[in-house]
């Protein structure tokens, strides 16, 4: 007889939802790996399916998470290789001019986060930039994409230390070495 157990219950803060998808991120090895509905067993976020821009059913997952933010899962299949996507991100709720402080958000933070992904084997094998600052990880075909902010831009301590914003996870079609390319 087995037993499967209880859906979970959302994250109630952002260092148990960031250590959730941590464990989703290690879990990965194949795009098989990746399905809404282990999405939704580690997360404990359904993810229905919505309508996307491009020719993909996307399914999008989200929940608030204090008064000024909330976080999001949005997964789909990639245009081009058909392969699975995940974003994360956190959301300002109220449109302001001003972001407001991540201070709440920000317990598990970029450091932490990126020793994470060294302890699952994940090399850091570069850095971009689009709306921020990102850091690139790959394990054989997983790619990792870390985008941060600073905290807030009260004191050079919160301007300095770097929040998750964003997470991204793509798959290789075959094995590159990204880090090898530079």
């Amino acid at each position: 007889m087995t037993t499967t157990s209880p859906p979970l219950a959302p994250a109630r803060d952002a260092t148990e939802t960031l250590t959730r998808l941590s464990a989703l991120i290690d879990s990965l090895r194949q795009p098989e790996d990746l399905t809404p509905e282990r999405v939704s067993q580690f997360t404990g976020i359904a993810m229905p399916r919505v309508d996307w821009p491009s020719r993909n059913q996307a399914r999008i997952g989200s929940q608030v998470l204090t008064a000024s933010w909330s976080y999001e899962y949005i997964w789909k299949l990639n245009d081009t290789t058909r392969l699975p996507d995940l974003g994360f991100g956190f959301d300002q709720l109220q449109e302001e001019v001003n972001r407001p402080a991540m201070t709440d958000i920000c317990q598990f933070d970029v450091a932490q986060f990126h020793d994470a992904l060294l302890r699952m084997g994940y090399r850091h094998i570069g850095s971009t930039r689009r709306e921020s600052p990102a850091r690139q990880y790959q394990r054989e075909l997983v790619v990792i994409e870390l985008a941060f902010v600073g905290e807030s831009g009260e004191s050079l301590e919160t301007i300095g230390h770097d929040c998750v914003k964003r997470v991204s996870v793509h798959f290789l079609e075959k094995y590159v070495d990204l880090g090898a390319l530079k």
